[in-house]
């Protein structure tokens, strides 16, 4: 078996980790060398996940050529407050055939359109907002006060622009999460309702795209 490590990461690169409860978090690598070090993994609710030493988790990740890969690997917490991770080898690597939605953090207009009054048969109120984040399941924004509630139903554009081309996605969505952040601002995630294949298709090519630049920005 060919134990060769898998050198393809960059620091900067967004990671997702699953737990053995099925629970997922968030995390960027801040360097790679024998071992994975990355900033401390935090939900959607920015919740900072509690790390028990050698604890067992898969971790998913973008690869350019095999696109959504997943391994195995190991989390411990030094002394130092430093969190690192087994790297694992090419051998190890799996392409992802399940549905996983890969999030990546990138500004995109996006335009919103609330939740009319009680009983009225009119649209309601346009808010535009850029997003946080955004993958195929879905978007989170940042907004000094709170707007929505958890469970609002909302339509919305996303306006997708990238070196090579721009697209305009309508959606549906519900509001599954409103978080108030340590500085202060609320964090509302969405998640699309009942999205047409085609749609959802070119926010996932928009996510691996800017995933792609961020990566080469970083090492320029």
């Amino acid at each position: 078996m060919n134990e060769q490590i898998y050198t393809e990461f960059w620091d900067g690169q967004m990671l997702e980790i699953l737990t053995s409860d099925k629970k997922i978090y968030f995390t960027q690598l801040i360097r790679h060398e024998t071992e994975l070090l990355i900033q401390r993994p935090a939900n959607k609710q920015n919740v900072p996940m509690l790390i028990e030493n050698d604890m067992d988790v898969t971790v998913y990740f973008h690869d350019d050529e095999k696109g959504l890969c997943s391994f195995g690997s190991r989390i411990n917490r030094h002394d130092n407050g430093k969190i690192i991770m087994t790297k694992p080898s090419r051998d190890s690597i799996k392409v992802v055939q399940r549905r996983q939605f890969f999030r990546v953090k990138a500004a995109v207009e996006m335009t919103l359109i609330l939740p009319s009054a009680e009983g009225s048969d009119e649209e309601g109120d346009k808010l535009n907002v850029t997003t946080h984040d955004i993958s195929g399941g879905g978007a989170a924004f940042l907004s000094d006060s709170k707007i929505l509630e958890e469970g609002d139903a909302v339509k919305g554009v996303l306006y997708l622009k990238t070196d090579t081309e721009q697209n305009k996605v309508e959606f549906k969505g519900k509001i599954v999460n409103v978080m108030k952040q340590h500085n202060q601002f609320y964090k509302t995630a969405l998640q699309f309702i009942n999205m047409r294949e085609g749609a959802r298709s070119k926010i996932v090519k928009f996510c691996i795209v800017k995933q792609i630049e961020f990566r080469n920005k970083v090492k320029e």
